[in-house]
């Protein structure tokens, strides 16, 4: 066995090869569980260690990976050989800097074992089949340990152990000219945030208002978007806040900086500093510290998200925002590209019920297939929605079917915003939201 090549060792042969060098490396070990028809499918236990080498070489940026740790010479000769074809690198590798504590690691899920998740996963499909025992259920569990390691040719050497524990529930419930499938999840870094009875409780309360279907009209009306509804407003926003795409001129938001585009009662905050968020760390996947920042804060813009290269190019300063991770993976293989951390809305101050009783009907939309539908860009969505009720004078009268949703986000958060709910929830674990209602959302029934 090949013994295992010190990064430090490899980044100073570099040093003489390149004008900057970088390692990322991870190591992961993750134990997912499966449940499906209510049963238990399989249990696979998968380790993964590799090392990314991103470097700059006259000027290009060149990027190769591995899982061989033990023989730098493809890594290396690859990465070389990338740069001569690569993108220009406006930017240097950063130095250490002073970094936020951020807790990413709980001994808790560490010491969870199969049994553990096995008899967390059989206690959600039996109270979930104890409302309805002819629901088809799959139950999805995983806990992951993580190492990552980051050094580069600028000083820089930070090092984070993290944990995660995820749940999903997905339960469909089938009957003649109806299929009806509902889904929740979470993941936390630490144990006791993550609630399987509660996620399944949610999930069946879910089902008792979806018993009956009602029909709704063809119109703009309100629509109040709650739980993952949200995330069909949020991604609009979160692409016209990157900094690329405004770098780029093709964000709507370029040029808007300190100008109010939205109503005042309305913040947008990306926050990588919350403990034991799944998307927390101390420092991105490029050693630069996260913060906590207002996007939009009352209404203006205050904000991009900027990774190193994009915030070289547009002349400003790195946000703490250049991460592998898309929204709901991660990994070593690919390079840093701008990524948020946690979406946190602020709530406002009248209750979801108050909300409802305000308005004579509305669409309740909280879950929708096709997230990024329409064109992000531009701030429109468009989406089919898959979890959606109708309400009439504050009561929900049954689930509507075969209904889409479409509007522009700037547009309904400047002249059509009713109003935010006073207590926000977490959303799959990414995105800290109230209830948002807004008028004029067109809405299409077959």
């Amino acid at each position: 066995m090949k013994s295992h090549i010190r990064a430090e060792d490899l980044l100073e042969k570099l040093a003489k090869q390149t004008d900057g060098a970088e390692i990322y490396e991870l190591h992961t070990v993750e134990l997912p569980v499966r449940f499906r028809a209510g049963t238990l499918d399989s249990v696979k236990a998968v380790e993964t260690a590799g090392r990314a080498l991103r470097l700059i070489k006259a000027g290009r940026l060149g990027f190769s990976t591995t899982t061989d740790l033990g023989d730098d010479t493809y890594l290396v000769q690859n990465a070389l050989e990338s740069a001569q074809y690569g993108d220009p690198a406006p930017f240097r590798f950063p130095a250490q800097q002073p970094a936020p504590a951020v807790q990413c690691f709980d001994p808790q899920v560490e010491q969870m074992d199969e049994q553990n998740l096995i008899a967390l996963g059989e206690q959600i499909v039996e109270k979930i089949k104890a409302y309805n025992a002819t629901l088809q259920i799959e139950v999805g569990l995983s806990k992951e340990l993580e190492e990552v390691s980051l050094c580069n040719t600028s000083g820089l050497e930070v090092t984070s152990r993290r944990t995660l524990l995820s749940l999903s529930v997905l339960a469909t419930r089938a009957r003649e000219g109806d299929i009806f499938t509902i889904f929740e999840a979470t993941s936390w870094r630490h144990a006791t945030a993550t609630d399987g009875l509660a996620l399944a409780e949610r999930l069946i309360e879910r089902l008792r208002l979806a018993e009956s279907i009602v029909p709704i009209q063809t119109k703009a009306m309100p629509v109040i978007f709650r739980g993952p509804g949200v995330l069909a407003l949020i991604i609009p926003f979160m692409v016209g806040l990157d900094g690329r795409n405004v770098f780029l001129g093709v964000s709507p938001l370029r040029g808007k900086l300190d100008q109010k585009i939205c109503d005042e009662r309305f913040s947008l905050i990306d926050d990588g500093t919350l403990d034991f968020a799944p998307r927390s760390a101390p420092h991105d996947d490029e050693g630069v510290p996260t913060k906590r920042k207002f996007l939009i804060e009352r209404g203006v813009v205050k904000q991009f998200l900027y990774d190193l290269k994009t915030a070289a190019l547009a002349h400003a300063q790195p946000t703490g925002n250049g991460f592998k991770a898309g929204f709901m993976g991660g990994g070593f293989r690919r390079p840093p590209g701008i990524s948020s951390t946690s979406g946190i809305i602020p709530p406002g101050d009248r209750a979801l019920t108050q909300i409802l009783q305000d308005l004579d009907e509305a669409l309740i939309v909280e879950g929708v297939m096709g997230l990024g539908g329409g064109n992000p860009l531009t701030g429109e969505f468009s989406n089919t929605v898959s979890v959606g009720f109708l309400a009439r004078k504050g009561e929900i009268v049954g689930r509507v079917k075969n209904t889409m949703i479409a509007g522009n986000v700037y547009d309904l958060f400047r002249e059509r915003l009713i109003a935010l709910s006073d207590r926000p929830e977490w959303i799959y674990g990414f995105a800290h939201a109230p209830a948002i209602a807004l008028d004029g959302v067109s809405v299409a029934s077959k």
